[in-house]
C-alpha cells in the first residue's frame, strides 16, 4: 500500500487574544516530528508570545516521510502560502517562526528567501539516522555548501553574506536566529549551533524534547526557561 503524501495546512490559533490588525506582529509556529503544537516546548512559547500581544498560527504536517528531502520543499511552499497571505493583510507586519525539530529545517529558505527571525528548537544540525537523505541546517562557518539547498535559489545572497563580502559577522540574511537545545540531543551539534549564531541557550543533560528523564523538576525549569529565552528574543524585534 503506497504512503500518503504529506499535508501541511496552517491555521490561526483559537488561544489568539488580540484581535487581528491589532497585534504585535505574527507568529508561525511548526511542529516537529510526532510533537505537535499542543506540546509543551512549542505550547508554553506561543502562550507567552500572546501575553505579549502577538498573533499564532500553527501548523500541522501529517504523513512525514523519513526521507525528510521529500518532506521539507512541502513544508516550504507552505511557508511561502502563509507569508505570502500574512503580507496581503498587513504589508508592515512583524513575522516570527518557531520550528521544533522537523520545521527546524526550513530554516535556510526563510532566511535566504525572507530574512525573518527564527526560533529553532532543538535544530538538527546531526543527521537523523532514519533520514537517507542525511539532511541537517547547513552552517557555512563550518564549511556547509548552501548550495545544496536547491528549493533556496537566492542562496547566492547568502554566500556572499556568510563569506564575509558583505559582513564580516554575518551568516545568514536576516537575524540571527534563537537555538535552544539540550546536550543529550543526538541531534544537536555545539559547534555547529555556535557558527550559525550568537544566540544559543543550552540545557545540560536534556533530550530532543529538552526534558531530563527521571528528573521532572530541572524539565519543568528547562521549560520556563525555553519559554522566556523565546519571549525575551521576540520581544527585541
Amino acid at each position: 500500500m503506497a504512503k500518503q503524501p504529506v499535508e501541511v495546512s496552517i491555521r490561526a490559533w483559537k488561544k489568539n487574544t488580540v484581535k487581528p490588525g491589532r497585534e504585535h506582529g505574527r507568529v508561525l509556529l511548526m511542529p516537529g516530528t510526532g510533537y505537535n503544537c499542543d506540546r509543551p516546548l512549542l505550547y508554553w512559547s506561543a502562550q507567552a508570545l500572546v501575553e505579549g500581544g502577538w498573533r499564532i498560527d500553527r501548523m500541522n504536517v501529517a504523513h512525514a516521510s523519513d526521507d525528510l528531502s521529500t518532506v521539507i520543499p512541502v513544508i516550504n511552499q507552505a511557508i511561502d502560502e502563509w507569508v505570502a497571505s500574512v503580507r496581503a493583510e498587513s504589508p508592515d507586519v512583524r513575522l516570527l517562526l518557531i520550528g521544533k525539530s522537523l520545521t527546524t529545517m526550513t530554516y535556510p529558505h526563510v532566511a535566504t528567501h525572507y530574512g525573518l527571525p527564527f526560533v529553532l528548537l532543538t535544530p538538527v544540525l546531526h543527521h537523523a539516522d532514519f533520514d537517507p537523505s542525511a539532511r541537517v541546517i547547513p552552517v557555512p562557518r563550518v564549511g556547509d555548501d548552501i548550495v545544496s539547498e536547491s528549493d533556496a535559489p537566492s542562496v547566492e545572497v547568502a554566500r556572499a553574506l556568510v563569506s564575509g563580502e558583505s559582513n564580516a559577522d554575518s551568516r545568514y540574511p536576516g537575524p540571527a536566529p534563537l537555538v535552544c537545545a539540550g546536550t543529550a540531543d543526538p541531534f544537536y551539534d555545539r559547534a555547529r549551533a555556535n557558527a550559525l549564531t550568537p544566540h544559543v541557550h543550552e540545557y545540560p543533560d536534556a533530550n530532543h524534547s529538552i526534558e531530563v528523564p527521571g528528573h521532572w523538576r530541572r524539565s519543568l525549569d528547562y521549560l520556563k526557561e525555553v519559554s522566556a529565552s523565546v519571549s525575551q528574543y521576540a520581544a527585541t524585534l
